[in-house]
């Protein structure tokens, strides 16, 4: 069973329970007080005989034919449609009047027998009432209701009884009853309807979440749950959405991720076929061919060389698994002497070609691993002197937030821009080559910028130069 299933069968029967007891409530509170209205009324009809027929009662003593003949009158007085009197002398029935009518009944004519009151009823003391205050009961007479209103007349043995029929009243309340009755079980299954239409409405997103939930258990990232309105479902929708986006979102990551890990497996696997099997050619050949000593120079440089540079793969490889791994310890870096070691490392390491060099530190400190901060502004100076000429121009400025590597060397494509921190990325691999670079160096400054939240912006133009900013992160970003 649904939830709004199992939420509207409680509704209903706890609304059914509530209802049905606030009405029967009032209902029977009504039907009681009208009940007691009744009651009052032959109490009231009852002392106003007997108050007048008390005196007369105790002035004829026992005499039989007077007591009748006083009876008679009372009942002729009084009797009207529906009025039934007795007349009891202690235990005796000594008159009473036929049901409706003014006829009466002496005992002189011999037994009578109560129309009400059976033998055995007769005998009940706690039916034959002895106050002398009028007291009620309800008794039923061939499917008729009476009220039984009974007294003993002050100072005498007699006791005067009088009946009233009152099953009209009595039976209009029992009709009311089966009206409510049938009006109660109508109203209560048109509620049922209408209850149900309107929760189903209501609780229709619930289903739509249900199937949608379905779908995303199911792989689909990429239903959309529609939200209307602000309520509490209407959240619930947008949370799941949000969910299923950040899934989505978390899943393109590891694909691209897998994808990036695969071409990174396939280049490399690439860039060590190549030289491999280039050093195992050569090896074999200074093995089985007999050479001259300079061919097995040649041979060998060029293992040499090709080996070093496998080296220097592993070892870039190594220090990038190490930045992913390890937390990088970071702490403050003078702007000045920093530039100062880049220009003293630059004019050591690059050499054979004529440069100006322009260095500039600003006031203030960097944030990072003075090592890796290092190596990440020699791989940048070191491509910006391999992309000039003769001549060329490499400015080096570094402040507290920002620096910049300049040069006026051949330029980037679009295409270079975007793929230049990919690794063993070359625009042009026969230049690559020659310069004996491993293809990672952009590569692995990527992984350290990252590691220190530093961000790379390239501006470059084919033929006109390059220049790399690095925005840089303060201390507690």
């Amino acid at each position: 069973m649904k939830i709004w299933e199992k939420i509207y069968l409680f509704v209903i029967i706890l609304f059914l329970l509530v209802l049905n007891i606030c009405n029967i409530i009032v209902f029977r509170s009504s039907y009681e007080k009208s009940l007691e209205s009744v009651e009052n009324t032959a109490v009231s009809f009852w002392r106003h005989i007997a108050s007048s027929m008390t005196e007369d009662m105790a002035e004829i003593g026992e005499d039989e034919t007077l007591e009748w003949q006083l009876f008679q009158t009372y009942v002729s007085e009084y009797s009207t449609q529906g009025h039934t009197f007795e007349l009891w002398r202690k235990k005796e029935l000594c008159a009473k009047s036929e049901s409706g009518t003014q006829i009466t009944f002496s005992a002189a004519e011999g037994q009578l027998q109560s129309d009400f009151l059976t033998d055995a009823e007769q005998q009940n003391e706690t039916l034959m009432l002895e106050d002398e205050v009028g007291q009620v009961a309800i008794r039923e007479k061939d499917g008729e209701k009476h009220t039984c209103t009974s007294g003993r007349l002050s100072g005498t043995h007699y006791r005067l009884v009088i009946y009233e029929n009152v099953s009209g009243i009595l039976t209009t309340w029992e009709k009311q009853l089966f009206t409510f009755g049938l009006t109660e079980i109508i109203a209560s299954l048109l509620m049922a309807v209408l209850l149900y239409l309107v929760m189903r409405k209501f609780l229709e997103p619930v289903s739509h979440i249900s199937k949608v939930t379905a779908k995303i258990a199911a792989g689909d990232y990429y239903c959309h749950i529609r939200v209307k309105g602000k309520d509490e479902l209407s959240k619930l929708a947008e949370d799941i959405n949000y969910m299923t986006e950040q899934v989505r979102e978390n899943i393109q990551n590891k694909e691209a991720e897998a994808r990036r890990k695969q071409e990174f497996i396939d280049a490399l696997s690439h860039e060590l076929r190549t030289p491999l099997t280039s050093v195992r050619g050569y090896a074999q050949l200074m093995q089985n061919t007999d050479i001259g000593r300079e061919k097995q120079l040649e041979y060998a440089d060029y293992i040499v060389r090709e080996s070093g540079r496998m080296v220097d793969i592993t070892e870039i490889l190594r220090k990038v698994l190490l930045l992913q791994q390890e937390e990088i310890v970071k702490e403050e870096i003078s702007c000045q002497a920093l530039t100062e070691r880049l220009q003293q490392l630059s004019a050591y390491q690059l050499t054979g070609k004529e440069i100006h060099w322009h260095f500039e530190a600003g006031g203030g400190v960097l944030y990072g691993n003075p090592v890796l901060t290092e190596i990440l502004f020699m791989n940048l100076i070191r491509n910006s002197f391999h992309a000039c000429g003769e001549n060329g121009d490499i400015s080096v400025i570094i402040n507290e937030n920002q620096a910049f590597v300049t040069d006026n060397g051949i330029g980037m494509s679009k295409e270079c821009r975007e793929h230049i921190f990919e690794p063993f990325y070359r625009e042009d691999k026969s230049r690559s080559r020659k310069l004996g670079g491993t293809g990672l160096g952009m590569y692995f400054c990527r992984h350290i910028a990252d590691s220190h939240g530093w961000r790379f912006h390239i501006t470059s133009e084919k033929g006109k130069g390059t220049q790399i900013s690095i925005q840089m992160a303060g201390r507690g970003e």
